[in-house]
């Protein structure tokens, strides 16, 4: 019996030790496959979630910067605008055409004889090749004249006559007389642009282009993209006495609205405004 039990403690030791080296349990194997899809799942969908945030937060700033950018360039032109001297062209529900400023500059002589007018203090655009027009403020207001030549050759010569100030800078070319056209007065160059929405690439943009253009002929796409519904770009005109009006003379008051979109137009972001031309 003494013998027996000698030999059988070892036995029972090695059992042991077997017992407790054993792996997982194919059960328990499975919970833990089982709890780690749980977990990559629950993670996938916060990742898909921040995503998903990310892309409206990106598409609703794209939106608020296009309908900030397009108000800004309109109302910029629309400011400077007048209706009484002609500034806008043609009014319509979804599009406009308006003397836009190009360039600024200050006369410092004249020579009537020539057509010829020189300025100082000079900046932005004045070409005869564009079809910019020129604005000459006189005692008897703003004169509009067409740039025939820019630095033209002729004879003759212009001065600024101002000991130790400003020297000449540019000569233009008229179409009409400068005789009235007095030494300080300041000039401003325009064009005339229109303004709509342009489709491209499968969305509508705010573009400008020369007035005389077809739809085609599209200078520059400014900003974008728009609704297509006919909200994207829409204009209503007033005159002084809060009246909707036709009559671009008589305009005072032009309410301007955009629909900015993305995403596939299913977000949306609107700004409407008021903007007040010059009056003179």
């Amino acid at each position: 019996m003494g013998y027996s039990s000698h030999l059988s403690k070892p036995k029972m030791r090695s059992a042991r030790r077997r017992l407790g080296r054993r792996g997982f349990s194919f059960v328990e194997l499975l919970l833990v496959l089982s709890l780690g899809t749980v977990v990559a799942a629950a993670l996938y969908q916060v990742v898909r979630f921040q995503q998903r945030v990310y892309r409206q937060e990106s598409e609703a700033i794209a939106r608020h910067d296009a309908l900030r950018l397009a108000s800004s360039v309109l109302a910029a032109d629309l400011m400077e605008a007048s209706g009484r001297e002609g500034d806008f062209t043609a009014l319509a529900p979804d599009s406009i055409v308006v003397r836009s400023p190009v360039g600024f500059g200050v006369v410092c002589d004249t020579d009537n004889s020539d057509k010829r007018v020189g300025l100082f203090g000079t900046s932005g655009r004045f070409s005869a090749s564009d079809g910019d027009s020129l604005l000459v403020y006189t005692p008897g207001g703003w004169l509009v004249m067409a740039i025939q030549a820019v630095n033209p050759s002729s004879a003759g010569s212009l001065n600024c006559p101002y000991a130790g100030g400003p020297a000449l800078e540019l000569t233009l070319r008229v179409d009409q007389s400068v005789a009235n056209v007095p030494v300080g007065a300041p000039v401003r160059t325009f064009h005339v642009y229109a303004y709509r929405l342009k489709q491209d690439r499968g969305a509508w943009w705010l573009a400008r282009s020369d007035a005389s253009s077809t739809e085609e002929d599209i200078l520059d796409i400014l900003v974008g993209p728009f609704s297509d519904d006919g909200a994207g770009l829409a204009f209503a005109y007033f005159d002084a006495f809060g009246q909707s009006t036709a009559d671009a003379t008589q305009v005072t008051r032009v309410d301007l609205s955009l629909v900015a979109v993305s995403g596939g137009s299913t977000g949306r972001d609107t700004l409407t405004t008021s903007v007040r031309p010059r009056n003179q």
